[in-house]
């Protein structure tokens, strides 16, 4: 099965991040197990993916010319893919470009979804809200089946489940799992990996949990001042954007992990955040705010769970702070939380509902159509 892999709106600091990441890993695993893959990006600057197909598009400040930009580089990828023959085109959910429709006819589309759509552009404005809302059917409507990470999304996306759909919530490679030996603090310190101007994030949420305890010191990995309204107290530490190394090396430092703490902010409940799981992966304890996909019935020491609500980092602050000072020199069972999270048999299953797609794609092109 020959598979191509597309990104059309996955910003290139994104792609550099957790996101890219996890795309490598999936590309590096499928070709591992014999199918042919080549990942396709439409972006605005060159991203750190050796050897894959990038087109890339001048991103002027005017708007127009910026989309004729992305349209006429649109049009290139989509024949590089037409020229690839892919058996089935696995295609990450982005806001609708000219002429994405076409890309519809060259195979049968799996849509990745990762958030409830109409909900992430009704919060970047009018615009995009409306262009959203007007272009999605163009992919919802003409995709063959969709992935999507929880539950949850799937009955906010699908709720009459009239296409194939498959649950595969975010994993890791096992292989690359490091348990990082614990810190030698004496008060903790609280790491935020995450990307600005992504409100459910819950970062306004942290800043105030600093400024109520001037003890604790809290990382946030992602943000520079520039990307804050006001000033942060003097125990917030702003690394901004750290390729994976730089991560590690503020993690190996770091007492308590903190996932996304306003979920809520988007209406969801559910999810299952790759920065978690990478935390997990280096043994670091987590605060997680939300009902996680894998790890809702797993009970560990080193697992905090608080409500996923607008109020719930200043309602248990008191909870937070001790849980931090009871995990100095502790570190996750990276053996108990491992068999939920192994990304090569999430894979296995994506790859078996690819084939069921292909499958049903091959059947519908010989079936006859009946004649009225």
């Amino acid at each position: 099965m020959c598979i191509a892999y597309v990104t059309i709106h996955v910003a290139p600091e994104i792609m550099r991040g957790g996101v890219g990441k996890k795309i490598q890993t999936q590309m590096g695993i499928w070709r591992e197990k014999g199918y042919e893959v080549a990942l396709f990006s439409l972006t605005p600057a060159e991203i750190p993916f050796p050897g894959e197909r990038q087109f890339i598009f001048e991103a002027q400040t005017n708007l127009l010319k910026r989309e004729a930009n992305r349209a006429s580089g649109l049009m290139r990828m989509l024949e590089s893919i037409r020229e690839y023959q892919p058996d089935i085109i696995y295609l990450r959910f982005g806001l609708y470009s000219y002429p994405l429709h076409r890309l519809f006819k060259i195979a049968p589309v799996v849509l990745e979804t990762n958030s409830d759509d109409r909900q992430e552009y009704q919060k970047r404005g009018a615009f995009f809200y409306w262009m959203n809302r007007l272009t999605r059917g163009l992919t919802f409507g003409r995709s063959a089946g969709m992935v999507s990470p929880s539950h949850e999304l799937v009955d906010v996306l699908l709720p009459k489940r009239d296409k194939p759909f498959c649950v595969i919530s975010n994993g890791i490679d096992l292989s690359q799992a490091e348990a990082l030996p614990p810190t030698n603090n004496r008060q903790p310190v609280l790491t935020m990996v995450c990307s600005p101007g992504m409100k459910w994030h819950g970062v306004d949420k942290l800043i105030r949990f600093a400024e109520l305890y001037p003890d604790i010191t809290v990382n946030i990995v992602g943000y520079s001042q520039k990307d804050l309204d006001l000033p942060a107290s003097s125990n917030v530490h702003l690394h901004g954007f750290l390729d994976k190394q730089g991560v590690r090396a503020v993690l190996a430092q770091t007492d308590v992990a903190l996932g996304t703490l306003a979920l809520h902010r988007n209406q969801m409940q559910e999810a299952s955040v790759l920065k978690v799981r990478e935390a997990l992966m280096y043994g670091i304890p987590v605060v997680v705010a939300f009902h996680d996909t894998d790890l809702h019935d797993v009970h560990l020491d080193t697992i905090l769970r608080i409500p996923n609500t607008e109020n719930n980092v200043v309602e248990n602050a008191e909870i937070i702070r001790k849980f931090a000072y009871d995990m100095l020199g502790k570190r996750v069972d990276i053996n108990a939380v491992a068999p939920y999270l192994d990304q090569r048999k999430k894979e296995e299953r994506r790859l078996e509902f690819f084939k069921q797609i292909v499958a049903n794609h091959v059947e519908q092109s010989f079936t006859p159509k009946r004649a009225d």
